[in-house]
């Protein structure tokens, strides 16, 4: 395996980390070095000191989705890794789908930063991150339909909760090509950006606003809203009033509460 299929960046002053998808030659199709890869990736994220992660690939691409070499066992055998699951229902729950829900899970806010293609399983990834900005010229598309199979890493689920029950149809269904315009009309994007300077302006604007709250409330904030998503209000008011009951122990809620008395700014130390 290339040892920067996945390359790590850190910007230490604001505390951003970015994880950049990098097979590049196969327009990061997902393989099993890439998903392995991914996984490690979120999992260092996982235990830093990070504020806001930040997940792209190239200049010219997300991600084309699923590596399908891989799913029909044409792919060249890697040491030590089979050339396609040997079962694939197993492998799906027990692996693939795991790294994505690490995503959707991680207390950390995780902004897409889309250029190019952004595909199949790369979509459905895209969507299990937080927040999604594109540069004009991304396409998007969730192809699956149109190989005989359906979207099997929360595409079905994140998508609808995206865009509603009939854009998902439209998209899963027919597995046709749109761009970025589109795409933040039915809600998929945050926003869209004109050219790679203008989106890399945007994410770290956005990230910075991010930074700005506090770390605690962040996390726990995007954990209620995907806990309490369909759920009748009184879960959810349980919940809330659960997580507050929590966080106005914390040292950031009063130093928050005071710098705010103060007109001043806090200082947050995720405690």
């Amino acid at each position: 395996m290339s040892e920067d299929i996945v390359l790590i960046e850190k910007d230490e002053e604001r505390n951003i980390v970015t994880i950049k998808m990098n097979r590049l030659e196969k327009k990061n199709a997902l393989n099993f070095d890439l998903f392995n890869a991914l996984q490690n990736a979120f999992e260092e994220v996982e235990k830093s000191d990070a504020r806001v992660v930040i997940l792209t690939g190239g200049e010219d691409t997300f991600s084309a989705g699923i590596d399908l070499k891989m799913l029909t066992g044409q792919a060249q055998a890697q040491a030590g890794a089979p050339t396609k699951p040997q079962n694939f229902r197993y492998w799906l729950n027990t692996v693939l789908q795991p790294i994505f829900t690490k995503i959707e899970k991680l207390e950390k806010p995780v902004i897409a930063k889309i250029n190019g293609y952004c595909y199949g399983s790369g979509f459905e990834m895209a969507c299990a991150c937080d927040f999604r900005f594109a540069v004009a010229s991304a396409t998007f598309t969730m192809p699956e339909s149109l190989v005989g199979i359906i979207t099997d890493v929360g595409g079905t689920i994140r998508l609808t909760r995206l865009v509603g029950i009939a854009n998902a149809k439209d998209i899963i269904m027919t597995g046709r090509t749109f761009g970025a315009e589109e795409a933040y009309r039915m809600g998929i994007l945050n926003g869209v950006a004109k050219d790679q300077e203008e989106l890399d302006k945007i994410v770290l604007d956005y990230a910075d606003k991010l930074i700005e709250a506090a770390p605690l409330a962040v996390g726990m904030a995007k954990r209620l809203i995907d806990l309490c998503y369909g759920k009748d209000a009184e879960y959810g008011m349980q919940l809330e009033g659960l997580a507050n009951s929590q966080l106005l122990q914390t040292k950031d809620f009063f130093s928050g509460a005071v710098a705010r008395l103060e007109k001043k700014k806090p200082q947050w130390k995720g405690k």
